[in-house]
């Protein structure tokens, strides 16, 4: 092969195929975050569409050193919630709705015993014993696996956020308000004005 046809397919190689875009490639986001503002202390959640089927894993909440464990727990509408008692002496669990006060149930939980039950409804809920009054806790049920509370001036934030599609839901005084969201940058900005 001479040097003229050596060039000559070089080049139909290199010109044949577009070069790669690096301000393209540079523009992909491994994760994002989400910030934004809302009614203050609103249940924020964002749900990825389509939305994950709700576990049938009952999420835990345990009572042991005199402390219901984790403090704060978040779990998924319509997902059990075991509520197990790993100490030597009796406790019980009172559950209250935040803001209504409504009572949710009241039960016994004698030693190494549990209890479950499914939150049907999203909320915040207050968690006591009225054996032990220093016991409190939150639960909050939302409809997603993501979920936060703004703070009192209404800002909230997600972080690794994966882009793709959601549905950003805030609940607050009983009223729902639901968004479209498109996450594709590495910081996605929202305002919601109920």
């Amino acid at each position: 092969m001479t040097s003229t046809a050596v060039i000559a397919a070089l080049c139909s190689v290199a010109c044949g195929s577009p070069a790669p875009d690096r301000a393209a490639a540079a523009t992909v986001v491994a994760s994002s975050e989400v910030t934004g503002t809302g009614p203050r202390n609103a249940l924020v959640t964002l749900l990825p569409v389509p939305e994950p089927p709700v576990p049938e894993t009952p999420a835990l909440m345990d009572q042991y050193a005199k402390q219901f464990v984790p403090n704060t727990l978040y779990v998924r509408v319509g997902q059990p919630v075991e509520f197990r008692n790993s100490e030597d002496m009796p406790h019980n669990v009172t559950v209250l709705r935040r803001g209504s006060g409504a009572e949710v149930f009241n039960v016994s939980t004698e030693p190494q015993q549990k209890y479950v039950h499914t939150f049907d409804r999203i909320g915040q809920f207050d968690v006591t014993c009225d054996i032990h009054p220093g016991m409190q806790a939150t639960l909050i049920a939302a409809p997603g696996d993501t979920a936060t509370i703004a703070d009192d001036s209404g800002r909230f934030t997600f972080s690794n956020v994966k882009p793709g599609s959601y549905k950003l839901s805030l609940n607050f005084e009983g009223r729902t308000v639901e968004q479209p969201l498109e996450v594709k940058d590495a910081r996605t900005e929202v305002r919601i004005n109920p």
